[in-house]
């Protein structure tokens, strides 16, 4: 019984981590602090070598938080399967650095992308999958640790 134990708290742990950066774009957005961060990414994006123009497609905001909610659940995921802390977190920096460049490279194909929501869910969930303690599974034939 002790991998359907584990099972459940890969699953608790999951939900929680996923759940939390979720909430965080939600309440930045609803205080209405990632619209204000896309509006000055998009005139940042204005000038050379960009030269965004203003009337440039982008993505609406539920398909960002659809798209923000599928990459957060997956990198949670991935990050609770992985052992160790230092992997851990260079999956966590490669990830974050691969979605930091693709504003800037569908922003030279004349598309915003605002990618900050994404970084932020993500990076946030992730480093709560890195950073909760996670105790050593026991065979269940083992003894139980005991308590001095």
């Amino acid at each position: 019984m002790p991998a359907k134990t584990h099972q459940d708290i890969l699953l608790m742990r999951w939900a929680l981590f996923s759940v939390a950066g979720l909430i965080l774009i939600v309440a930045l957005y609803s205080l209405g602090i990632t619209p204000v961060w896309a509006r000055g990414l998009k005139e940042a994006m204005a000038s050379a070598p960009f030269l965004l123009p203003a009337d440039a497609p982008s993505l609406s905001p539920g398909t960002g938080f659809l798209l923000c909610m599928a990459l957060t659940l997956a990198l949670v995921y991935d990050l609770l399967l992985i052992r160790g802390t230092l992997r851990k977190t260079a999956v966590l920096a490669a990830f974050l650095l691969l979605l930091a460049c693709f504003t800037p490279a569908l922003g030279l194909w004349g598309f915003f992308f605002n990618a900050v929501p994404c970084l932020l869910s993500a990076g946030g969930a992730g480093a709560l999958a890195i950073l909760w303690p996670s105790s050593p599974l026991r065979h269940h034939s083992e003894p139980p640790p005991a308590h001095e």
